[in-house]
C-alpha cells in the first residue's frame, strides 16, 4: 500500500510537496510531524474522505468500505451502557472479528471491567476513546485507521490500547495507520515511521 505525490495545500499555504510513503503490512504504521503538519489530512486522504486541497495517487489502497476510520472526534451514543456499545459495533459488520469478541472478557478485565454498566455519556473522554477504539478493533477490515487512538488515555492504559491495536497486525495480519503523541509507549512494537 502506498501513497504518490502526496501534496497538501490550503490556500496560499503549502503543507506537504510530492511526498511518496509506503505502508507495511508487518508494522504499525505511525505518522508523525508536528501540530499542523498535516497527519489528520493525510489520514482523510488514505480513508477516502477529502479533504480539499490533498491530491495524490493511491497504490493497493481499498475502498473506504474496507477501511475502519477512528477520528479523534467521535460520535457515539451517551445513553447506551458501554455493554451496548461494543454490542453496537459488533453488528455494524457481517463479521466481527470473533476471536476478539469471543475474547471480550480478558479485555474487559484490563480496559472495560470497571466501566462495562456506565453509560458512554458518564465517561471521561480517555474512557470513551478506550470504548470506542475497542470497538473499531472489533470490525473485520482490511485497513485500520487511528487519529490518536491514546488521546485522553492514562498512561496506565494507554500501553493496554496500543497492544489491541497492534495484535491487528501481529494476530490477524491487517494494516494500521496512526498518529500517536505516546512515542515512549510506542517503543515497544515494530514500527514503520512516517514523518511529515
Amino acid at each position: 500500500m502506498e501513497v504518490k505525490n502526496y501534496s497538501v495545500t490550503f490556500g496560499n499555504r503549502q503543507i506537504s510537496a510530492n511526498l511518496n510513503m509506503s505502508f507495511s503490512t508487518d508494522k504499525m504504521n505511525i505518522v508523525m510531524g508536528a501540530n499542523g503538519a498535516g497527519k489528520s489530512t493525510l489520514l482523510d486522504f488514505v480513508a477516502g474522505v477529502g479533504p480539499k486541497g490533498a491530491i495524490g495517487v493511491k497504490v493497493g489502497i481499498p475502498s473506504y468500505k474496507k477501511i475502519a476510520y477512528q477520528l479523534q472526534q467521535v460520535h457515539f451514543f451517551p445513553t447506551l451502557t458501554v455493554a451496548q456499545t461494543v454490542e453496537f459495533y459488533s453488528k455494524l459488520t457481517t463479521k466481527p472479528r470473533m476471536k476478539m469478541y469471543e475474547n471480550a472478557q480478558t479485555v474487559k478485565g484490563n480496559l472495560l471491567d470497571p466501566i462495562w454498566n456506565i453509560k458512554m455519556g458518564q465517561l471521561s473522554g480517555g474512557e470513551r476513546q478506550i470504548v470506542l477504539t475497542y470497538g473499531q478493533c472489533l470490525l473485520d477490515k482490511e485497513v485500520y485507521i487511528f487519529d490518536e487512538p491514546t488521546s485522553g488515555v492514562d498512561e496506565t492504559n494507554a500501553p493496554l490500547v496500543l497492544s489491541m491495536i497492534n495484535d491487528l497486525v501481529v494476530n490477524d495480519h491487517k494494516i494500521v495507520i496512526m498518529t500517536s503523541h505516546h512515542s515512549e509507549q510506542l517503543k515497544q512494537f515494530n514500527l514503520n515511521l512516517i514523518a511529515l
